[in-house]
């Protein structure tokens, strides 16, 4: 808490969803249960044409539904049309599966402080806990034989789960607590495979991609659902700059196009540098490579995780903060790199 000064929490992201939609001042513009048929974006507007046949209008399509996106396929189809190989074959493989996870929710047991991340690491998989007072919540990342390139993706069933589940019954998770008693006691828990990737192009005309849909990393260093969220800010930010520009209009296609350019210049280099970081400890916690198992087996218990939480920390101080509006940010021992003016800080208590 004090290198940045909030405090950390895991919750589920359904549970984080609630909160978010709990606070909406105007629910009617969320729909749910809809699915894209078809984009389309012109000179003047954007529409997409749902599969139950309305027809939703605005300015910019933003697809923030996942690395197996729908609206990235069909932003991709339109590229192409439009520019002939404009989005390549090599890119449209980006995302590579080299580790899937298992992953669920045990209710709170005893063998597992509160408030701890608990790692048992070993020849190519991680078992992963963190806790919450009421909640366990854990991962077993897992290498697969052979990595799966997108378009092709493994599709998991529960009876997949259960054996994947077998293999690690008698596996420690702590000195007193081995992976069945968390399994046999889940509330949930299921196998999915983890992407990784960062595509070259986030957005073609008036459609703009976000989140799992443009890059994805694996989970081990909590940069996933942050990252999208860095997104959104960062889209909003020059989404606003547009419109305060000519408040009496809305922007032509051009200033659309340079404002989404600006966000895909912005958010690059950094999601390289988040998606290489989060393939470095996936694969050191895995002692993926003879030096990887050096390092985590004999030279981090020398040294402690002192280094590797200090970078992980101050990859999150280079996040991007919401231009236009004020928040009463807190600052820790490390500072943001984007800070606020220095009459809207507080200081994190010690």
């Amino acid at each position: 808490m004090n290198r940045l000064g909030y405090p950390d929490l895991t919750l589920e992201r359904r549970e984080f969803l609630q909160v978010l939609y709990d606070e909406l001042p105007d629910k009617s513009k969320i729909l749910t249960g809809k699915r894209v048929q078809h984009v389309v974006d012109n000179e003047d507007e954007a529409y997409v044409e749902l599969k139950d046949g309305s027809v939703e209008r605005g300015d910019i399509i933003v697809g923030g539904d996942g690395v197996h996106s729908t609206v990235r396929e069909v932003m991709w189809n339109a590229a192409n049309k439009a520019i002939p190989d404009f989005i390549s074959k090599k890119e449209k493989e980006t995302m590579v599966t080299t580790y899937n996870c298992l992953l669920g929710i045990t209710p709170m047991r005893p063998g597992l402080g509160t408030n701890d991340m608990t790692l048992v690491c070993n020849n190519g998989y991680t078992i992963q806990c963190l806790t919450q007072p009421n909640s366990i919540y854990w991962m077993i990342h897992h290498k697969l034989p052979e990595p799966v390139r997108y378009p092709d993706r493994v599709r998991y069933s529960e009876k997949d789960a259960e054996q994947v589940a077998a293999k690690y019954m008698d596996h420690p998770v702590s000195e007193s607590m081995i992976f069945s008693d968390l399994w046999h006691n889940r509330t949930r828990g299921h196998l999915i495979s983890l992407e990784e990737g960062v595509l070259e192009h986030f957005f073609f005309g008036r459609t703009v991609l976000i989140g799992d849909a443009a890059h994805k990393v694996t989970p081990n260093s909590a940069m996933g659902g942050t990252s999208a969220m860095e997104d959104s800010i960062v889209l909003a930010n020059a989404i606003h700059a547009i419109t305060q520009a000519h408040p009496d209009r809305k922007p032509s296609k051009q200033e659309v196009t340079e404002a989404l350019q600006q966000y895909q210049d912005e958010r690059k280099p950094r999601l390289d540098k988040i998606h290489g970081e989060a393939a470095m400890v996936t694969r050191l916690m895995a002692y993926d490579k003879w030096y990887l198992y050096l390092v985590m087996r004999w030279l981090l218990p020398l040294i402690g995780l002192a280094p590797l939480i200090h970078a992980v920390s101050k990859t999150g101080s280079e996040g991007p903060r919401l231009k236009y509006t004020k928040v009463d940010e807190v600052r820790g021992t490390m500072p943001w790199m984007d800070p606020q003016p220095e009459r809207d800080v507080k200081t994190a208590a010690a």
